[in-house]
C-alpha cells in the first residue's frame, strides 16, 4: 500500500534480520520499523502516507508516529512505526513534518538512506492472498550500527540479540563485513556508533553478549554458548576493521 513512496521508505527495524538471513530462526518480531526520507511528500501520489494506512485499516498514534492493526495469526496487534534521521539539509532536528505526520527523529537513522538495497519479499497479505513486493532493506554493516545507538539508549535484550544475530550468520565472513563497515566507521555517525558498539561487547560478560543470550530464553539454546558466540563473533569484526585500518 506504500508503494507509491518505496524510494523514500527503508525498512530498518527488527524484521531486518529476518528478511536478510530468511529461515535461520531468528525470533522475528510483530513490530515493524520503516526509516522515512524526509523527501517522502505527496507531490506524485494521489494519498498521503497517512492516508493509505488509515484507508487499510491501520490506527493512527501519535508520539511516535505509529499505526497498529489487528491482524489474523498475530497474537497482539501489529504496530508500524515510523521514523526518521536527526538531520535534514545539515540542520539537526528532533522531528521532521511529513505531509500530516509529526515523525520522530532517532540517532543513526541517517546511515539507512545512505546504506540500503532494494529486494523482493514474498508472502501473505491479512487476507491470506499470496504477494511479492518490492521494499528497501538496510544493509547488514549498517543495521548493526543503528542499532548500536539503540543499545546505547534504551534497555532492551532484543537489540544486542540482532546484532549478535547479524554478526552469526553474515557471509561469506566477518573480514568481508568489516570490509563494507570500514568506510562507514571512518567519521560521523558511523565512527561513534563504532565506538559504541566495542565499548558493548568489550568483554564476554559485557550488557552486549549478555543481553543478546537473555533475548532468548525457554529456546532450547544454551544461554553461556549464547554469549560466548556474540562476544567471540564481534571480536572478529573487532579485529578485521582494526587489520584494514594498519593497512
Amino acid at each position: 500500500m506504500l508503494g507509491a513512496f518505496r524510494n523514500h521508505l527503508v525498512v530498518v527495524g527488527g524484521w531486518v534480520p529476518e528478511l536478510l538471513f530468511p529461515n535461520q530462526q531468528h525470533i522475528g518480531s510483530v513490530d515493524v520499523d520503516l526509516a522515512v526520507a524526509p523527501t517522502a511528500l505527496s507531490a506524485n501520489s494521489y494519498q498521503t502516507i497517512c492516508a493509505r494506512m488509515l484507508n487499510a485499516g491501520y490506527s493512527h498514534h501519535t508520539s511516535p508516529t505509529r499505526f497498529s492493526k489487528v491482524v489474523a495469526g498475530a497474537t497482539e496487534p501489529v504496530k508500524v512505526d515510523l521514523i526518521s534521521g536527526e538531520y535534514t539539509q545539515g540542520e539537526k532536528c528532533d522531528s521532521v513534518r511529513v505531509n500530516e505526520l509529526q515523525v520522530s527523529c532517532l540517532r543513526g537513522i541517517d546511515l539507512a538512506f545512505e546504506g540500503c538495497d532494494e529486494m523482493k519479499i514474498s508472502g501473505r497479505m491479512p487476507d491470506g492472498s499470496a504477494n511479492v513486493v518490492r521494499a528497501r532493506v538496510v544493509r547488514p554493516e549498517v543495521f548493526v550500527l543503528i542499532k548500536a545507538f539503540a543499545l546505547d539508549e534504551r534497555m532492551k535484550d532484543k537489540d544486542a540479540y540482532d546484532i549478535a544475530f547479524v554478526l552469526h550468520h553474515y557471509q561469506p565472513t566477518l573480514a568481508t563485513l568489516a570490509e563494507r563497515m570500514r568506510p562507514l566507521v571512518a567519521t560521523g555517525l558511523g565512527r561513534e556508533a563504532y565506538a559504541i558498539l566495542r565499548a558493548k561487547f568489550a568483554a564476554v560478560d559485557s550488557v552486549g553478549p549478555v543481553w543478546a543470550a537473555r533475548a532468548v530464553p525457554g529456546t532450547g539454546h544454551d544461554m553461556e554458548q549464547l554469549q560466548r558466540a556474540a562476544y567471540e563473533d564481534s571480536q572478529e569484526l573487532f579485529r578485521s576493521v582494526e587489520n584494514l585500518n594498519r593497512r
